[in-house]
This record gives structure tokens, C-alpha cells and sequence, in this order.
């Protein structure tokens, strides 16, 4: 079905195929700004939906930079779905809001917006029930794009991974496949395209003005480099891109064995690597796992190679706790030889001890009943010798336990009159420094009777421990998770 396209078009199923970006039966989620480029990826989508059972979820975002233009693309995207019997999503932001509250550029305020939209369709066909390895974000860059890209990340400094350029597909920081069937057609051969078609896209005129660092490069660098150093420089700087990239596949696979060889402890809100393992890798393998580690905690954009330099100084540092902040509340620390990557939305642990009477279950039994109740219903619970503690803390004593986290001048009682500092008890046990605000505890006043679990088993005071002499037990239970 393909033989009306010309012989130019035919490179985008070509690129479909060799890089296997698009398979029968998926939904495609398609960026529609209603220009040549989306309009020439839209037609050929809806073409191969006959062929490939497709189903196409197309996107428009009213970024609102453009009065009346903008709401002109709008009316025009949306007609056009409603031609081709399709729904239309459509989104209507104030990009330059967004960029202004957040001190960013008007185009990364876009960007982020755009994915954002494509992500949130994406979703929502998700939890309608269409898996998510049966999805695809398509998004229609063409080679002259890549060109730029790769000449825009040359001026701004970039390593091999930046000279590769746009990756025929990547995946989103939700899990969503992105692909760009377009990469090998030039912009010509797309407007060729739409003449031969008969379409009559949208055309952005601020494309035509050197306004932005993109639009210069496109509009005034290339071509001066065209006039007067290499006529080809795009093909050129699309070669070098497809070269880098070859490379940068192979680091990468050889980064994804150091990561898994490395890898101690995975969570929702951090990456624990071993630091001596990590330490005998070649630079370009560390580099690589350390942007693994960050993608795996959702910090995929923003690393710059000061931020990996960062990164090295905290590797070979001789502070076990050495740490270093990144973007957007991301953190890398040292926990003694080991090296871990962290996101700070966990709940943070308060710098003073409050009292929540809900947390704990209290209860004074004698000896028999308590070895006769195991049952803990999955609740952690400590014992003590009811009344040692009432000859050293006071009668009164169960009134002032209290559950929280740590302040300073706690201490953990060992037994026998001995006790440890707190601090000194986490050093002994080699508790990462950034985890012990978030460790909840029972005490009374700054004597820590009972540190409750936290990736082990917990601590418990060793000043009134059960023996052979206990008559009545006090029995905490706790109703939070710590």
C-alpha cells in the first residue's frame, strides 16, 4: 500500500521498521501541533493504522504564546481529527505562566508542558485498561532537527552521549515509549510531502525569527557553515550522531552490567551502590551508572558534567558521609564505602520529640499472660520489666513515653548503668547519615528505650530487660510503621 508514496517518504516506514518503533495493535499517542511535520506524521499513521490495526490518540497543545494564531492552530488540528474520525486531545496551558513562576525559558516551560500531555493521555489510556507495552508516544522531529540538536549541544558543551543526538525512541520518566518515525526525512522532503498530499499545514512564523538559540542555529549558523566551510554540514553532523550513538549503545550496555553488578538496595526513594565495586570501573562506565542510578529515581534531565564531577569528588572522598546536592531536590551521599543516590520527598523526621498518643499501645501484664500472648496481629512490639522501670523512672513513668524521632542528648541504655550516645550507637551500626532523622523511636525524656525497626530488626534498652525475676511486664506495641 505504500507504492503512492515517493520514494523520500518511503524512509519513514524504512526507520519504523529497522528500529522496530512501531507494532501491530498499539495505541499511538501522537504530538499535533498542526504543523508539516506532525501533519505529514499524522497521515502517515492514520495509512498504517489500516494495515497495522493502530488505533491514533492525537494531541494538540495550545501553548497560548501566540494570541489568535494559537486558537487559528487549535480550530484548524481539531477539524482535522474530526475529518479523519479521531478525538482530538487538547490542551490549553499558559506556557509563559509556567516559565515566568518557574524561572525557566519560554521553550523548556513548552517542552515540559508537551510531555506532560502526551504522558497524561498516555495515562489515561492506561487505566482504561490498554497495557502500557501497548502504547507509543510518537513525536515528529525530522533529520534537520537532529542536525541542530547536535550542533545546538556542541555549542553548549556535551559529551558522547550529547553527539548522538535524538534517539529514534527513548522512554519517559513514567515508562511510556517515545518514538520519532521522522529522524531520516529531511524538512524538504516533508513539505514535499504535504504539497504532493495536497495538506495544508499550520506555519508558525516565529520558526522564521532568530528569536531563540534553536532558531539561530537553524536560521543563521547552518547556513554560514553551509556557505562557507561544508555544504553538506547537516549530513555531516548527522553521520558523526549516528556514529556517537553507536558508541554510546555499547557504554551503555557495558553500564547497565556495572549497574546490576553494584547494586546493594533499590527503593522507591533512593539507589544504594557498592562504592568499592563502583570505584573500579573506568570513568565513562561510572558516569553512566551514576545517570542510571539518577534515572531510576525519575532525574533524567539536568545532570551536567559539573554534577557528575560533583558525583566523583563524593566517591573518592574521605568522609563517609560526604554529600552533594543536585537539581530538584535530588541528592548523592556517601554512606561509609558505599554511594547512594536519593530523592528527598520521603517524610522527613521532626527535629524535636512529640508525643502521638495514637501511635502507641501500652499495657502492664503479669508475667504469665504476657508469655501466653504472642499474638502481635503484624505489630512491632517491645517488653520491659514493669518494675524496674518503675524503681528507676518513677511510678508514674508509662505517662511520659512518648514515640517520635531523635533530638539531641538521647542516649541508648546498654544494661548494667552503661549507656551510649545515640549518635555514637548510629556510627557503631553504620546507620546512613541522611536515614537517621527519618528513624521513629519510644523514649522517655532523652533515654531511648526502644528504637523501632529500620531495615533490621531495631534496638532495645538493655537497662530493664526480662529475666527469671520479672513479675509484671510493660508491653508497647506500635501502631505505626516507623
Amino acid at each position: 500500500m505504500w507504492q503512492w508514496y515517493n520514494k523520500d517518504m518511503k524512509k519513514i516506514m524504512k526507520t519504523i521498521t529497522e528500529h522496530n518503533l512501531i507494532q501491530n495493535n498499539q495505541h499511538i499517542v501522537l504530538g499535533l501541533s498542526g504543523g508539516p511535520d506532525s501533519v505529514c506524521l499524522f497521515h502517515v499513521l492514520m495509512d498504517l493504522a489500516q494495515e497495522m490495526n493502530l488505533t491514533i490518540h492525537p494531541v494538540h497543545i495550545n501553548h497560548k504564546f501566540r494570541p489568535n494564531a494559537a486558537e487559528r492552530d487549535q480550530e484548524y488540528v481539531e477539524k482535522l481529527c474530526a475529518d479523519k474520525g479521531v478525538r482530538c486531545h487538547t490542551f490549553v496551558v499558559d506556557c509563559q505562566a509556567i516559565a515566568d513562576k518557574e524561572r525557566i525559558t519560554s521553550e523548556e516551560a513548552g517542552r515540559r508542558v508537551r510531555y506532560e500531555s502526551f504522558s497524561a493521555v498516555a495515562m489515561e489510556l492506561c487505566a482504561g485498561g490498554i497495557p502500557k507495552e501497548c502504547i507509543r508516544i510518537a513525536v515528529a522531529q525530522n533529520a534537520d532537527d537532529q542536525a541542530e540538536t547536535i550542533l545546538f549541544r556542541i555549542l553548549r558543551g556535551t559529551g558522547t552521549d550529547g553527539l548522538s543526538g535524538i534517539n529514534y525512541e527513548r522512554t519517559d520518566e513514567n515508562g511510556f515509549v517515545i518514538v520519532r518515525p521522522l529522524l531520516d526525512v529531511t524538512k524538504a522532503e516533508v513539505m514535499d510531502f504535504c504539497r504532493e498530499k495536497g495538506l495544508n499545514p499550520c506555519i508558525d512564523h516565529t520558526n522564521n525569527q532568530p528569536v531563540y538559540t534553536r532558531n539561530k542555529i537553524r536560521l543563521e549558523l547552518i547556513p554560514y557553515l553551509e556557505k562557507l566551510y561544508n555544504p553538506n554540514i547537516r549530513e555531516t553532523l548527522i553521520r558523526m550522531g549516528k556514529a556517537a550513538g553507536s558508541d554510546s549503545e555499547y557504554i551503555a550496555g557495558e553500564a547497565e552490567k556495572a549497574f546490576a553488578e553494584t547494586m546493594k538496595k533499590e527503593a522507591d526513594d533512593y539507589v544504594l551502590l557498592d562504592g568499592e565495586k563502583l570505584s573500579c570501573y573506568h570513568r565513562a562506565i561510572r558516569r553512566r551508572t551514576v545517570t542510571m542510578a539518577l534515572e531510576k529515581l525519575g532525574l533524567v534531565d539536568d545532570i551536567s558534567f559539573a554534577h557528575f564531577e560533583a558525583c566523583e569528588g563524593i566517591m573518592n572522598s574521605d568522609s563517609p558521609s560526604a554529600r552533594v546536592d543536585l537539581p530538584r531536590g535530588y541528592y548523592v551521599t556517601r554512606v561509609y564505602r558505599d554511594v547512594k543516590f536519593c530523592r528527598t520527598d520521603v517524610k522527613a523526621g521532626a527535629e524535636s520529640y512529640e508525643e502521638d498518643a495514637r501511635a502507641l499501645k501500652i499495657r502492664i501484664m503479669d508475667i504469665e499472660e504476657f508469655n501466653g500472648n504472642t499474638e502481635t496481629n503484624g505489630r512491632s512490639r517491645a517488653a520491659f520489666d514493669y518494675e524496674k522501670m518503675c524503681e528507676a523512672l518513677g511510678l508514674d513513668f508509662e505517662t511520659r513515653i512518648v514515640s517520635g524521632f531523635r533530638a539531641p542528648g538521647d542516649y541508648l541504655p546498654l544494661g548494667e548503668g552503661r549507656r551510649k550516645k545515640l549518635q555514637d550507637y548510629f556510627i557503631d551500626r553504620k546507620i546512613p547519615k541522611d536515614e537517621r532523622d527519618n528513624m521513629k523511636m519510644v523514649k522517655i525524656g532523652h533515654e531511648v528505650l526502644w528504637i523501632m525497626p529500620w531495615n533490621d530488626k531495631g534496638r532495645f534498652c538493655g537497662e530493664y530487660k526480662i529475666d527469671k525475676c520479672t513479675k509484671k511486664v510493660i508491653c508497647i506495641e506500635s501502631f505505626c510503621d516507623s
